[in-house]
């Protein structure tokens, strides 16, 4: 296949600085578009990725992103003082490292915010200091008993 201008200009990125090893493979399936195109990466002899597979510029960089360092939006919920529910749903308003989900779980899971809430609020700033902050996903009134 035939290099586009785009992928000319990509910066080179050595999988070896992320972990992988020479001839690590992964096959997995693009989520980005509606092709769900079924990528395969692998790390090349002098350590740089190859990504087979994709139809378009985004499934390359979506699948370089996902074998070297896979990112995930965090849903989760939050206990509420005084709301009319118990639990406000949240949400990271970045991405962050899927390997630091349990760990960012866990620091939520020590907070209790207090009613009234309005979405897109911040309840967490800066998260693990990755520059993810928590979010609001609801509205939450205080309970009227």
């Amino acid at each position: 296949m035939k290099k586009t201008e785009k992928e000319k200009k990509m910066k080179k990125i050595n999988a070896l600085e992320y972990g992988k090893k020479i001839g690590e493979k992964k096959d997995f399936v693009c989520i980005i578009c509606p092709n769900s195109c079924r990528l395969s990466a692998e790390v090349g002899p002098n350590g740089d990725v190859k990504i087979n597979g994709y139809a378009c510029q985004r499934g390359l960089e979506y699948g370089t992103q996902e074998f070297l360092e896979p990112k995930r939006t965090l849903i989760t919920t939050m206990r509420i003082k005084n709301g009319v529910l118990p639990v406000l749903p949240v949400r990271s308003d970045k991405e962050l490292p899927k390997n630091k989900i349990f760990e960012a779980i866990k620091i939520i899971n020590q907070y209790e915010i207090e009613a009234p809430i309005k979405m897109g609020d911040i309840i967490i700033e800066n998260l693990l200091n990755l520059g993810v902050n928590v979010i609001a996903s609801r509205d939450m009134e205080i309970s009227k008993k």
